[in-house]
């Protein structure tokens, strides 16, 4: 009787899964920025466990979300070569710093980037908007490296900021043919890195940490997989229809407002 109540203790986090997988997958950008205070703040666990498990949250969404955008044709694979080809030595070196890295600066830094990020949106598709911006077709063929590389050292220090810095680059790219179609290549980015930061987050000591919780991380994870994994099948289909100014706007201001509260629970002495 007690293994069942300890498993409904989570049961608000499969409709919660499916709202957040909606919003990162629609807007092309990391749940993980969703997830790490979700994990940290709310259900008070440490943040090194709480990256590393939003990490692996993801695989599931987007992985959800991947399938969905093969059915639509909705990912441009020459697209994803070339930014993974940088991306993932990047994201591999980001990641074996964490160890060294103490939870307190990894917080400092994911609420930074998010809060600038979130400002950024407000600001460039709220405030000021541009108008007649050039269509993809006119954009050209280049390949930002530089970005990618920080996209993927982001991610494996940080557990965020690949769609963030990626995206807009991929929708400069001419061979891309619809936003939606530069979402669902960059949703594949971010699943691939996202892949190699949670194994190579997996160290001999990071495993025993893991080993303590590994019942609570079981009944929170029966309940996030199965909803983030209908979220990932939502998410294409929202990305189609709802303008690209609006969902940025808002996931602006939710990020503004994840970044303080990691800046006010940190601040807090956890």
């Amino acid at each position: 009787m007690n293994h069942v109540s300890d498993l409904l203790t989570y049961f608000y986090l499969f409709p919660l899964g499916i709202i957040i997988a909606i919003l990162a997958i629609s807007a092309g950008i990391s749940g993980s920025n969703f997830w790490i205070p979700v994990y940290f703040i709310w259900l008070g666990i440490d943040p090194k466990t709480s990256f590393w498990l939003a990490l692996l949250t993801m695989l599931f969404g987007f992985g959800s979300g991947i399938v969905r955008n093969l059915k639509n044709r909705m990912i441009n694979w020459f697209i994803v070569t070339q930014y993974l080809k940088i991306a993932i030595p990047f994201v591999i070196v980001g990641t074996l710093l964490v160890p060294f890295a103490p939870a307190e600066l990894l917080l400092v830094l994911f609420g930074s980037f998010v809060i600038i990020y979130g400002a950024f949106l407000i600001y460039r598709f709220g405030l000021f908007p541009r108008k007649n911006e050039p269509a993809v077709t006119e954009t050209g063929e280049k390949i930002y490296w530089i970005r990618a590389a920080i996209a993927g050292f982001l991610k494996g220090l940080i557990a965020t900021g690949t769609g963030k810095i990626i995206m807009p680059c991929i929708l400069r790219h001419c061979k891309i043919r619809t936003p939606a179609e530069a979402v669902g290549s960059t949703v594949v980015i971010i699943f691939v890195v996202n892949l190699f930061a949670v194994l190579f987050r997996l160290t001999p000591d990071f495993i025993s940490t893991l080993s303590e919780q590994k019942n609570l991380i079981f009944t929170i994870m029966i309940w996030v997989a199965p909803g983030v994994i209908i979220g990932g099948q939502i998410g294409p289909d929202v990305a189609k229809k709802l303008s690209k100014r609006g969902i940025r706007i808002y996931v602006g201001i939710l990020l503004v407002f994840v970044g303080i509260l990691i800046y006010m629970r940190s601040l807090s002495g956890f």
